[in-house]
Formats: structure tokens, sequence, C-alpha cells
């Protein structure tokens, strides 16, 4: 019987080729990898109980749609997996892409952005000595006041679309390990 077998390479490589991304996609790429070898384990049971060279049997004709509803299933898990990959590559596309637009602008108005998404002023003060007019003071101190107020509220910005593209990749990594159980388990 060839169909467990040619499922079986099919399994391993997507597993190989989701091996290296790990690291990458986090958490989703974990779960990917955990319902990977959930199938790859189910799938290999099967292999090794119907050899690939085997000729048919009586036992191998009786068993064949037992054998042919599960390989099924499988298929179909898998098929669930590829979609919920799809997905979670559009919508964390959809929140990175404005995450990184939003980025861009943020530098180019002077400001840092570092990994926690904290804004600070990147922009250098020039000091002011006693011979400069006293609106000159104020309306530096005003510009810093202004431009503080502004770091605050980008940073707020970028604090909810990283919350919101932490989320989404959270249900998507749900979804994955959700497949075993709903998919396959019932």
């Amino acid at each position: 019987m060839k169909s467990p077998h040619a499922l079986l390479r099919v399994l391993r490589d997507s597993r190989e080729r989701a091996e290296p991304s790990i690291d990458a996609n986090g958490e989703f790429g974990v779960a990917i990898c955990e319902v990977l070898d959930e199938l790859i384990r189910r799938t290999q049971v099967i292999a090794e109980e119907y050899p690939e060279d085997q000729t048919m049997t009586l036992r191998l004709i009786e068993e064949m749609p037992a054998v042919v509803e599960v390989l099924s299933a499988l298929v179909h898990a898998q098929s669930a997996l590829s979609t919920v990959i799809s997905e979670c590559i559009d919508a964390v596309g959809a929140r990175r892409d404005p995450i990184v637009n939003f980025l861009a602008r943020v530098r180019s108005e002077g400001y840092e952005v570092s990994d926690d998404w904290t804004v600070t002023e990147a922009r250098h003060w020039p000091a002011l000595d006693d011979t400069a007019h006293p609106d000159a003071f104020v309306q530096q101190e005003a510009e810093k006041t202004v431009r503080a107020e502004r770091a605050t509220a980008y940073q707020e910005r970028l604090l909810r679309m990283a919350a919101a593209f932490e989320e989404s990749r959270s249900e998507y990594t749900r979804r994955a390990r959700n497949i075993i159980p709903t998919v396959l388990d019932g």
C-alpha cells in the first residue's frame, strides 16, 4: 500500500521546510511543527502496519476502508493546517505592514523607537546662551513639550498596534494547535 508512505513523505518534507522558520515565527512556528510531528507520528503507525511493497491480501482488502478513512482524516488535517498557515500569513502581514510604515514615519520625524516600543526624542536641541531672546527660550521649551507629547501619543499607538499584531499571531497559534483535537480526534 503506497498511500501512507506517500503521505508520510509529504508530511516529512513539510516538517523539514517548517523547521528553519521556527525562530522567526515564534510560538506559531512551534505550533506548526507540533501539528506536523503529530501527523507524522500517526501516519508512521499506518505506514509501519502496511509496508509500501506489500502485496494485496485478504486482510488488506478488508482493512482498506478503515485505512483510507484515517488517511483521509490526516490529509484533511494537513489541509486545515495549510489553510491556517496561509490565513496567518495574510493576517499578520496586514498587521505588520502598518506598523512598519508608521515606524518609518515616526523615525522620519526625528524620533527613535526601541525594541520595547519606547519612543524618544532623537533631535538634539541647541543650547541657547544668555544673549538669546527670551522668546527663543519659550519657543524651544514649547517645541520640546509638543514633541514629548507627540512621542507619548506615538508610543501609545505603537503599543496598540503591537498588541493587535501579537493577538493575531496568538489566535492563529491557537487555531493551529486545535487542528489535532478538532479535525482528527473529533
